[in-house]
């Protein structure tokens, strides 16, 4: 009933929108006309819309949430309403539509107009009108997806962890099965107590969902594959961004008297700290040597002991050495796929380009070797 009525009230939104022209405000010569409600062709919504000498006959349907798994089901009978009528635009009207849902509509050729302004009419040989670009405003923004879709946070991303280190058609019990592989193996490379990486088949479930629902895999019967992993990573490292500098006020740095290499770093910090550790961003320099070091990161897990590393700083810094910072992640799916290079502790490339990515300036361009160097190519040879 809730969602009848937020329905019911964009809907009303929506028509005193296209009255006051708000869609096409500030676009010259552009305008909305003759605009009738529930027309007879079943629409919500018919107008003209005018540009310049251009003029156009549109049929909308509103729809207050837009996922790109909709527009998926869609296409098909979009593409059959313009054989029909090859003269008029069929237009889906929303309040915002995100950036990757104009991309997708564009590719498959379905109109639309979003209360925020973003627009995109084509008629080929007859109309175009595009702006894309424009933000969400407070009054319209883009719909929050349920908390079980957010594939990119917590325990759900370490889905995404296994379907991009090793992109081949998974089953939910595949990827189960993976993640308590990867907990036995963290636990044993680490040497330390076990460390719980698996999620129940019912999160597993919740995330494939969602990364289904935003078309970030696809289906091929019982397996699920990623289609474009290079994507669903940069759209992942997007959103890690934001949670990576939320983390980092938990973070502290130290002094670092070890040395300027990891090598030596690693060497001096295994004497301090029993519990596992790993290196990330910097020890990406192992695949992707781009960059001098400034500030070495380094992940502990929640709760660990950090009194001997907060000394560091008591100690002289040795020449030239980066600073050092140690972060608890957000999850402790950061170890997945951890490793250990000539007994250096460091996480995987996947986590190591999410660090580099969001830490951005000049090791945003170490992030794009390393996925150009180390990542894609793993991909194309999977």
């Amino acid at each position: 009933m809730t969602s009848m009525k937020a329905e019911a009230q964009f809907e009303k939104e929506a028509r005193q929108a296209l009255r006051n022209q708000l869609p096409v405000r500030d676009l010259p010569g552009v305008r909305i006309r003759a605009l009738k409600v529930q027309p007879e062709d079943t629409f919500d919504v018919q107008f003209e819309l005018e540009s310049g000498k251009s003029r156009v006959l549109v049929l909308g349907e509103f729809k207050s949430a837009v996922s790109p798994k909709l527009l998926e089901d869609i296409a098909p009978w979009i593409r059959r309403m313009k054989t029909l009528r090859p003269d008029v635009s069929f237009a889906l009207i929303c309040p915002a539509l995100p950036p990757r849902s104009q991309s997708y509509s564009i590719e498959q050729g379905i109109d639309f107009i979003d209360l925020c302004g973003n627009i995109s009419i084509n008629i080929p040989g007859k109309f175009t009108l595009q702006r894309l670009g424009m933000r969400p405003t407070e009054q319209y923004r883009e719909p929050a997806p349920p908390a079980f879709t957010n594939v990119f946070s917590g325990r759900y991303s370490r889905v995404l962890r296994v379907l991009l280190e090793k992109p081949r058609p998974w089953t939910l019990t595949e990827i189960a099965n993976e993640l308590e592989t990867e907990s036995n193996r963290i636990t044993r490379l680490f040497s330390t107590q076990r460390i719980r990486l698996s999620v129940s088949l019912g999160a597993i479930s919740k995330a494939l969902s969602g990364l289904d629902e935003q078309l970030w895999v696809r289906r091929q019967g019982s397996s699920i594959v990623v289609p474009e992993p290079r994507r669903l990573l940069l759209e992942w490292a997007e959103k890690y961004k934001e949670r990576y500098r939320w983390r980092l006020r938990s973070s502290f740095e130290t002094s670092n008297p070890f040395g300027s290499t990891v090598a030596e770093i690693n060497s001096g910090i295994e004497t301090l700290v029993r519990a596992p550790y790993a290196f990330t961003s910097a020890a990406a320099t192992t695949d992707a040597p781009f960059i001098d070091l400034d500030r070495v990161d380094i992940f502990l897990l929640p709760k660990q002991t950090e009194a001997k590393l907060r000394q560091l700083d008591s100690r002289p810094a040795s020449e030239r050495a980066p600073r050092l910072r140690f972060i608890y992640p957000y999850d402790e799916g950061v170890f997945l796929y951890a490793r250990r290079d000539a007994s250096l502790p460091r996480v995987s490339n996947i986590q190591a380009y999410l660090d580099l990515y969001a830490r951005g300036g000049r090791d945003l361009k170490q992030a794009d070797y390393l996925l150009d160097n180390a990542i894609a190519p793993r991909w194309k040879a999977a």
